[in-house]
């Protein structure tokens, strides 16, 4: 398992820091700590595996946007990355969408994700490129929502 690559039963700072690294990304020790914080019900320094659940849960559940979604976002990307190469392409991206949304919305999501909807020339994202696609998509969210 990539998060919990010790096999305890958590996933602590170390564990996320090397994933990071292993996808890429750059990120600093604190940065790590705090995504382990926002999850850590227990305050033990590590995510066990219902407060995973729990994280998981309430980002799934979450309309308001306000529930930290630093560590969802990583846990969606691998699960997206089904041939766990570190980037997803638009057949992972697209089969996910359609579980979730439907096909209604699979182009709308699909360019927001990619910038295109183009499924031939859309390129793979990296775990950075993926991120920032998802705060584009927030922000777009976010105005539609200001100027009703």
């Amino acid at each position: 398992d990539r998060l919990d690559s010790t096999g305890d039963g958590k996933i602590d700072a170390e564990e996320l820091f090397s994933l990071f690294k292993w996808l890429n990304h750059k990120t600093s020790k604190f940065e790590v700590e705090d995504i382990i914080w926002e999850v850590d019900d227990d305050g033990d320094k590590c995510i066990n595996w219902l407060e995973f659940q729990a994280m998981y849960r309430r980002c799934r559940n979450d309309s308001s946007g306000f529930e930290p979604r630093r560590l969802f976002n990583v846990v969606e990307f691998l699960m997206t990355d089904k041939d766990a190469n570190g980037t997803v392409s638009v057949e992972e991206v697209a089969q996910i969408l359609y579980l979730r949304s439907g096909k209604g919305l699979l182009d709308s999501q699909f360019e927001e994700i990619f910038g295109t909807t183009d499924t031939i020339s859309a390129p793979e994202l990296n775990f950075t490129e993926y991120l920032r696609s998802l705060e584009l998509s927030r922000k777009k969210e976010r105005a539609t929502c200001l100027s009703r």
